[in-house]
């Protein structure tokens, strides 16, 4: 056969080769999956075909090196085209395959077999990095894969991600912020503070803006226990700048409030921090009884006045005004302990000095006044006490006016009467008798104390 009759027929033969493999790829888009897992028995044959494009490439004429360039001109547009058909989907694959096959079949005919062999062999070169192209393919399919699964996921689902993200970075910061150490105190400082006068700290404190003295530190001692909570409230109360005044240059800083409060606290009678305990007190000798003993009896005293003005300065600076109220502070009922208080300095005070007298009259009537209920209940018995008690270290005029006066405010004249009469028994027995024959003006035998005005009577 002639040597161009068998070049034709090698054309035709490569062309009709090429159409089959472009309608095979055109008419089975859907079998790429199935061609990325062959892909490892194409790159098994790559040593071959290897040795072939090396033998080839000898016999490489200068129509072959520039179907090589073509080929390489080809991969360099295949390249990007694959890497965004594959980021956008997966399915697109075979539209690289589609626009090869397009390219293969416009190149231009060969017209000789050496032609022909450079042609086979160019396809074969190709076949290679398509192989390697395939399996980079398969990772990148994987990682859109990846991108996709994630694409997925509805923005709730992302929202509620970044919301737990969040809620665990609030979480890392206030764990910080909890676990953040103080800053370390100068104590060369604070010793200082303490050793000044305490005239001397208030002038300081007056220095920064804090305009307070020694009773306005101890009354706000009786609202909070919490020395640091009162640093803060009265800084805060008097726009104090914790940043303009240091220790270094001005001499005092805001830290000698807190020393104020503290050395205060250990002067006062009472704070908050008390409350508990003088409840347990107020229990413990509200069921004291007067003994024999004149000096346990003036001990007791002593304690229970001190108990009971307490409760007085908790009352009066808690603007409190009934005794239950009270409970809420110091969980005590202070109803039986100043009855026994009342009981036991009546004992007493007869064997005290006279100016004990007054300073008890005053006391009490102080107590009385503040809560409404207990002056109720014992006001008139208190008023009788101290006429008793003035009348008994001698004063008798201070006694008889008390005991005109309450007789005149009250409609219980039967035992003011009673009571009036039989303190003068053992001092003035004809006075006794005389102020008892007075009651019978508002007393008869229907009233409660008649029988005991005319025991007085018939002494």
């Amino acid at each position: 056969m002639p040597a161009k009759t068998r070049s034709k027929k090698a054309t035709t033969a490569t062309k009709s080769a090429t159409q089959k493999k472009t309608v095979s790829a055109s008419a089975k888009p859907t079998e790429v999956s199935k061609t990325a897992k062959k892909v490892e028995p194409a790159q098994k044959d790559t040593t071959t075909k290897t040795a072939a494009k090396k033998t080839t490439a000898k016999k490489v004429t200068p129509a072959k090196k520039t179907t090589a360039k073509k080929t390489a001109a080809t991969k360099k547009v295949e390249k990007p085209a694959e890497t965004k058909t594959t980021a956008a989907k997966v399915e697109t694959k075979p539209a690289a395959t589609k626009t090869t096959a397009a390219k293969a079949e416009a190149k231009p005919a060969v017209t000789t077999t050496a032609k022909a062999e450079t042609k086979t062999t160019t396809a074969k070169v190709e076949a290679k990095p398509a192989a390697k192209t395939t399996a980079k393919k398969s990772t990148t399919k994987k990682t859109v894969a990846k991108k996709a699964t994630t694409a997925k996921k509805s923005p709730a689902k992302r929202a509620t991600a970044a919301k737990a993200a969040n809620k665990k970075v609030a979480a890392k910061k206030a764990t910080t912020k909890k676990t953040a150490k103080k800053p370390a105190i100068n104590t060369e400082k604070i010793e200082q503070y303490k050793s000044f006068a305490m005239d001397t700290c208030f002038e300081m404190a007056r220095a920064m803006g804090v305009n307070m003295d020694y009773d306005n530190y101890a009354s706000l001692l009786l609202d909070n226990a919490d020395i640091d909570a009162l640093t803060k409230k009265v800084l805060d109360d008097f726009h104090v700048d914790t940043k303009a005044f240091t220790f270094e240059k001005d001499g005092y800083d805001a830290d000698l409030i807190h020393v104020i409060f503290e050395r205060v606290a250990d002067t006062v009678d009472i704070k908050a921090s008390d409350f508990e305990q003088i409840g347990k007190d107020v229990k413990a000798h509200a069921a004291y009884t007067i003994k024999d003993d004149a000096t346990a009896n003036n001990e007791e005293y002593q304690k229970e006045f001190d108990i009971v003005r307490k409760v007085l300065m908790i009352a009066q600076r808690k603007d409190i005004h009934q005794s239950a109220d009270l409970v809420d502070l110091i969980k005590a009922d202070v109803t039986d302990m100043i009855e026994t208080f009342m009981d036991l300095a009546y004992h007493v005070l007869p064997l005290f000095e006279y100016d004990d007298v007054k300073y008890y009259e005053n006391f009490i009537f102080a107590v009385l006044s503040q809560l409404d209920d207990l002056h109720q209940k014992w006001g008139n018995r208190a008023l009788m006490d101290i006429a008793d008690l003035y009348i008994k270290h001698g004063d008798y005029g201070q006694g008889d006016a008390d005991y005109n006066y309450v007789l005149r405010e009250n409609q219980i004249k039967d035992m003011i009467y009673y009571r009036f009469a039989n303190v003068y028994v053992d001092i003035d027995l004809d006075k006794a008798k005389a102020i008892a024959n007075s009651a019978f003006q508002y007393v008869d035998d229907r009233y409660d104390y008649y029988p005991k005005i005319i025991e007085i009577l018939e002494k």
